[in-house]
């Protein structure tokens, strides 16, 4: 389903280099330039314009992960007022989380179950090979929603 998006600009592409080509030889033959060729060059350029913008704004993010181990998941991910600890042991805390405040978790693959909590589908996945969770996998919108990016631990020499 995410790639419906994809093909139809890639249908759209071609159908506007098809123009575009036809367009050409139109103009060759004439020995002249044309509205309609300019209107064809723009029609295949916003297509291509719009394919590089959607590939920027997803680029990197993998939803399933290879190597979810629990050392990999383990660790303090935040956004804004909302964190989340999980503890290697398999013991988490968290804050601002939808009733969410500590327990036990557990993973399978990158599947994340918390005891005790009214989360659901909780899910660990990279965003340009940084670690992230999506507390909520889908929102009611079928949008991601909040992520919780993985804080890295600073060393600080005191």
């Amino acid at each position: 389903m995410e790639s419906l998006p994809l093909l139809f600009i890639l249908l759209l592409l071609t159908f506007c280099s098809v123009i575009f080509i036809i367009q050409i030889i139109r103009n060759r033959q004439r020995k002249k330039r044309s509205m309609s060729g300019w209107i064809a060059i723009g029609m295949m350029i916003l297509p291509i314009a719009i394919t590089t913008r959607w590939l920027m704004i997803h680029a990197g993010t993998e939803y399933n992960p290879v190597n979810a181990t629990r050392e990999r998941i383990a660790g303090h991910y935040a956004e804004g007022d909302a964190s989340l600890t999980l503890q290697a042991d398999g013991t988490y805390t968290s804050h601002n989380l939808n009733g969410l405040t500590a327990g036990t978790w557990s993973h399978f693959d990158w599947n994340l179950s918390f005891s005790e909590s009214t989360l659901q589908q909780a899910r660990w996945i990279t965003i340009q090979g940084k670690p992230a969770i999506l507390p909520y996998y889908a929102g009611p919108d079928a949008s991601p929603g909040r992520v919780l990016k993985k804080q890295v631990e600073s060393d600080s020499d005191d």
